[in-house]
Formats: C-alpha cells, sequence, structure tokens
C-alpha cells in the first residue's frame, strides 16, 4: 500500500457503528481523512455527523504529541492500522514546510532528513 500521509483520504467499511476489516460483511463505506500517522498505522477524523465506536477527542496534549493540525483541535478522532483501510480515495501531492506548517501543492523534501523548508522560511529568518 501508499505511504500515506496527514490530509488523504481513505475509505473504510462500516458495520453498526463500528470500523470492521476490508474483508468482513459491512453496512455502508465512510470516507475519512488522516491527520496524523506513526509507524504502525493512522488517526484519522470522524466527522460530527458519523458515528463511530471507539472515538476519542484531540485535545491539546495529543494534537501537539501527535502533530495534529490545531483545527481538528476538539474533534473526534480514531486510530485505525493499515489493515483497516479498503481503499485510498486521494492522495495530496505535495508537502508541508517543517517550519511553518504551510502545504505546498507539488514540492518535494529540500532537506537530508526528507523534510521541507519552504522558500519563505529558507530566507526569512523572522517567520
Amino acid at each position: 500500500m501508499a505511504k500515506l500521509k496527514p490530509g488523504d483520504r481513505v475509505d473504510c467499511r462500516v458495520k453498526e457503528a463500528t470500523l470492521v476489516s476490508p474483508y468482513k460483511d459491512y453496512d455502508e463505506i465512510k470516507t475519512f481523512e488522516i491527520v496524523a500517522i506513526d509507524k504502525y498505522g493512522y488517526y484519522i477524523y470522524v466527522p460530527p455527523y458519523i458515528t463511530i465506536k471507539g472515538t476519542s477527542k484531540a485535545d491539546k496534549y495529543r494534537c501537539k504529541q501527535l502533530g495534529i493540525d490545531f483545527k481538528f483541535l476538539g474533534v473526534d478522532i480514531l486510530y485505525i492500522q493499515e489493515n483497516m483501510i479498503a481503499r485510498i480515495v486521494s492522495i495530496l501531492d505535495g508537502m508541508c514546510c517543517s517550519n511553518c506548517g504551510e502545504f505546498h501543492s507539488m514540492a518535494s523534501p529540500n532537506q537530508e532528513d526528507g523534510t521541507l523548508i519552504c522558500y519563505s522560511c529558507r530566507f526569512n529568518p523572522y517567520r
């Protein structure tokens, strides 16, 4: 499966308000946005109009610890593993600047550690 990152969208199968494996019986398919990743799985944003069991609130501590954008502060998130994803809906083409966090379309890493530092941050140290 492709390496996913925050901002990508995935489809997961839902049965009785619980996410199920793509190989099991399901009631409906819902699309979720990935808000954070770790080496074992993904944190997905669960919109308020979808009820899923096992969600937790994204508080300030969790947002800071996981690197979740603060626009997701106070919303429901759910941790899933890669084997719970039925289909990849869309993948953002680009990267976020590691200094300012702004997304740049069609960007690629320009640092040795695989991150991106945008033009503005490189030439304006006070930003």
